[in-house]
């Protein structure tokens, strides 16, 4: 085959796989916007369940703290807090694959972050708002 050929298929072909990588990229990260939105933006959702939801709401925002548009204030709580819960993470000890009950600081950390998933939900409705 011609090379010249060779190359222009073998660059459409790149094209066509970064730009799908990246629509798919950009769907998950409404989908999960949207869903954990659902969780900390709707005040009929229990306690316990945006307490599970605690990891994915870490998750995503290391995974896309970029494309969301915070205050600087909220931005920094956000990133300070987060690093404190990754810490005591770390140092949870685990009996049999389970945590061991105890420890103060932990659910502390995680009682903050539920409110500040609720408090950046409530900005994200403040927006959708004005706009």
């Amino acid at each position: 085959m011609n090379p010249t050929i060779y190359l222009s298929c073998l660059m459409v072909f790149s094209v066509f796989l970064l730009g799908k990588v990246n629509a798919e990229n950009e769907d998950e990260f409404v989908t999960e916007k949207q869903r954990l939105f659902s969780v900390y933006g709707d005040s009929s959702v229990d306690e316990a369940t945006k307490y599970r939801n605690i990891d994915s709401l870490v998750t995503f925002y290391d995974k896309y703290f970029t494309r969301l548009q915070l205050k600087p204030d909220l931005n920094t709580r956000a990133h300070d807090l987060l690093r404190r819960y990754k810490e005591e993470n770390a140092r949870v000890v685990l009996v049999d694959g389970t945590p061991a009950q105890g420890g103060f600081w932990l659910p502390l950390v995680k009682l903050l972050i539920v409110q500040l998933g609720v408090e950046i939900a409530s900005e994200g409705v403040k927006r959708a708002i004005e706009s």
